[in-house]
């Protein structure tokens, strides 16, 4: 029923008398509280309706439709804190209103204008973040947000306190908040939905999630997706732990205030976690670009419009004496002239997005605010750092009470877990999380020095992590399940809170399952948010192969070009301790998401087949910025290697063996290959004309295939040469020495190339 034929409708009913006591049916709420909420409702409607009108204007470019959800919507923002953190979805349009956005902003959202506050034109509409509101940014893929607010819930229940480093001192939302999550039913089956409310449960965190099933995902029924075509019946063992279940009528106003309240109280009395499944109707097709009548039968159609919450709630008040259908029909007719009015105002000057409008909201990380942030670390906290290792070596959490500094040349895994320690030691609120990072598990670990001082502890498969735990804790360093979309979402939920965490994935190799996590959200979201919300983390994982022959498969991957072709995402690869140190400290303070990238095969390496590849753990106040590459014997002009990670020991390897030969060779280290130093490599291949690339990355979609064709692309004029690209073969690293040399690049290979090149 259209939105005016709802009004049409409501004239005719038969006013009656207010009845006595009819108001405790509402849970209490007063009578000016159920006017706000159904006049929320019917302004959510009618600015679909606009939204529609805009449509076939050519203004308004897509249509996602939220009639049917409203009413569950404003009960839920009446019955939670105005400051509780909301994770929702694209059907969210009246609990957005009635926390207090205005109509002018919805109708930017619709049609994509630069000044919309949620996006800035970026995502179609109803996709909001309003963080000033407790609104956290939205996206499109479906059931991907839970896992977000499993973290954020797992984040505010952690008792770490937060410093403010990431601008938040104290945490975005105070102690004792509800995160309320609302998702379609059909979003329910995504594997992140049912980790998200696993973790819930486990952590017994106050999270509620708000099933709103209208019995449809697009066209595949309910009845298709789930037993009984209910979405908690996969959860229902939880019950044992904790987790409230309610199925309900999210179309009948006083079933939903009192069934939703209840939850709210569960939950914020720590309880546990709440999930429900609430019955809502459809009004409009999936989108726009949809057409439910080519699907539902006729009875079904009209089941939702029969049970649609403007009718029912209407007819509630009416019957229960508490308004008039005069004073109904008013609200239709104010909020008509009021969306028409904002509407006409706000297309006459519609602002387009130019490039900067985009480019520039994809990163916040500034050098020199990033220096800002380290040296205000250092100087609240930098002088404690010679008493806390020398307590951390009194207890054998580190080998020497020096400060790492004053220690010679190091290898690049001692040199990251100075790193970890340093930046824990100068922050309260970092946390290190991930599978085996911990130097026990947590039973263990509560059980004091008696049990665990007899066990030397783990601390990561490579012990990179070795120690933290013992020193800092287990709320600050602890190990996760082998999940690694779950770690990523927690990482989002810490980092929401105001925390910047450092989640580990055990082998680049296992992102896979965390893909979304990663590209879909983490990195989008400084850009959906209009560059309101950051979400700064480092992520660490190591990478590559050279293991000696021991790494195969899922082992040895480097296939790095797959993360430089995510927008918002910087991608780190230190080839030594000193590299290692400065980059990581960068990261702690860029503001933005980074993958930091480490090389099994140089954690312990001294040497590369005789090239000396130790450092000194650099000065503490000493950072690398991002696209700040290194390059070895600037003089040099015979020729160009551009390498990373791990083949850049090899690369100067090479360059000492062709120096024997009567070839001066100039390498560079990128050191970050997102973003890349094109200022040094166009200097070096103007100078140089004879271009190498050396990358144990493949050569589809790879890094150095993109060198390679900015090169082409920039600097063609200045090459004397075809640029020789030496890159991993196009398969999986086979297992065995014979498998690695086969399959990967090797120092012979690069010299052999070097020669071949130097003959044009």
């Amino acid at each position: 029923m259209a939105y005016h034929e709802i009004k049409d409708w409501i004239r005719e009913l038969r006013p009656i008398k207010r009845i006595n006591g009819a108001i405790d049916s509402y849970g209490g709420l007063g009578i000016e509280t159920l006017r706000k909420m159904y006049r929320i409702m019917v302004l959510a409607r009618r600015i679909e309706l606009e939204e529609k009108i805009l449509l076939r204007k050519g203004l308004c470019k897509f249509f996602i439709g939220c009639g049917g959800k409203e009413l569950i919507d404003v009960v839920a923002a009446q019955a939670l804190a105005s400051e509780d953190p909301f994770i929702g979805y694209y059907r969210n349009k009246a609990f957005d209103l009635y926390r207090g956005v205005s109509i002018r902003q919805k109708i930017l959202e619709a049609v994509g204008d630069v000044r919309s506050e949620s996006t800035g034109g970026m995502l179609m509409g109803s996709h909001s973040s309003y963080p000033e509101l407790g609104i956290l940014p939205q996206a499109s893929p479906t059931g991907s947000h839970a896992l977000e607010a499993a973290g954020l819930a797992e984040a505010i229940s952690n008792p770490t306190a937060i410093d403010g480093v990431a601008g938040f001192p104290g945490g975005r939302f105070k102690p004792g908040s509800v995160v309320y999550c609302s998702i379609g039913e059909g979003a329910t089956s995504s594997p992140e939905f049912h980790r998200a409310v696993f973790y819930s449960v486990f952590g017994k965190t106050p999270s509620i999630f708000g099933i709103y099933n209208c019995g449809w995902a697009i066209s595949t029924s309910v009845a298709e997706q789930f037993p009984e075509g209910n979405p908690t019946t996969p959860f229902e063992g939880f019950q044992r732990f904790g987790l409230l279940i309610d199925n309900f009528d999210g179309t009948d106003i006083k079933q939903s205030i009192e069934r939703f309240g209840q939850m709210v109280k569960y939950v914020r009395g720590g309880y546990g976690p709440a999930i429900a499944n609430i019955n809502v109707v459809r009004e409009e097709s999936h989108s726009g670009s949809d057409d439910q009548s080519h699907y539902m039968g006729p009875e079904q159609l009209q089941l939702h419009i029969t049970n649609d919450p403007l009718r029912k709630m209407a007819k509630n008040l009416i019957e229960d004496g508490l308004l008039s259908a005069g004073e109904l029909v008013q609200i239709y007719e104010e909020i008509d002239q009021d969306v028409k009015r904002v509407t006409e105002e706000t297309i006459a000057d519609i602002h387009s997005k130019g490039s900067a409008d985009i480019i520039t909201k994809v990163y916040s990380y500034v050098p020199e605010m990033a220096e800002k942030r380290w040296d205000r670390l250092i100087a609240e906290k930098g002088s404690l750092r010679a008493q806390r290792y020398h307590e951390f070596f009194e207890k054998g959490f580190v080998d020497t009470a020096e400060l790492p500094e004053d220690q010679p040349p190091m290898m690049l895994r001692r040199a990251i877990n100075y790193t970890l320690f340093d930046i824990l030691i100068l922050t309260n609120d970092s946390i290190l999380f991930g599978e085996d990072v911990a130097d026990f598990p947590v039973e263990m670990f509560l059980k004091g020095e008696e049990m665990t001082g007899k066990l030397k502890g783990k601390g990561g498969v490579f012990l990179v992590t070795k120690g933290l735990q013992r020193a800092f804790g287990h709320h600050r360093v602890f190990n996760t399940p082998l999940d690694e979309a779950g770690i990523l979402g927690r990482a989002v939920g810490h980092s929401y809170q105001g925390r910047i965490p450092i989640p580990e994935i055990q082998f680049i190799d296992y992102m896979s399952p965390g893909y979304q996590q990663l590209k879909d959200r983490i990195a989008t979201t400084h850009q959906r948010s209009n560059a309101r919300v950051r979400l700064p983390m480092i992520i660490r994982t190591s990478y590559g192969g050279y293991k000696q022959g021991a790494g195969s498969f899922w082992h040895s991957e480097a296939n790095l070009g797959t993360y430089i072709n995510i927008p918002g995402l910087h991608v780190v690869v230190p080839s030594n301790a000193a590299d290692a140190a400065g980059l990581m400290r960068t990261a702690f303070v860029s503001g933005d998401p980074v993958l930091f990238c480490e090389a099994v095969a140089l954690y312990n390496r001294r040497d590369w087949e005789g090239f000396n590849i130790m450092a000194k753990y650099p000065p503490i106040q000493q950072l690398i910025h991002f696209g700040k590459a290194r390059v070895y014997n600037e003089d040099a002009d015979d020729l160009l290697i551009i390498s990373y990670g791990i083949t850049l020991p090899m690369s100067l390897r090479a360059m000492a063996i062709l120096s024997d030969k009567g070839i001066s060779a100039r390498v560079i280290d990128l050191r970050t290959v997102k973003p890349i130093d094109w200022d040094s490599i166009e200097k070096s291949v103007k100078e140089c004309s004879k271009v190498m690339i050396v990358t144990e990355d493949r050569f589809y979609g790879g890094t150095g295939a993109t060198i390679s064709a900015y090169i082409s692309n920039k600097l063609f004029d200045y090459l004397d040469a075809p640029i020789r690209l030496l890159s991993a073969q196009d398969c999986r690293v086979a297992y065995g020495l014979d498998g690695e040399i086969v399959c990967l690049p090797q120092t012979n290979d690069v010299v052999e190339t070097a020669l071949d090149l130097m003959e044009y």
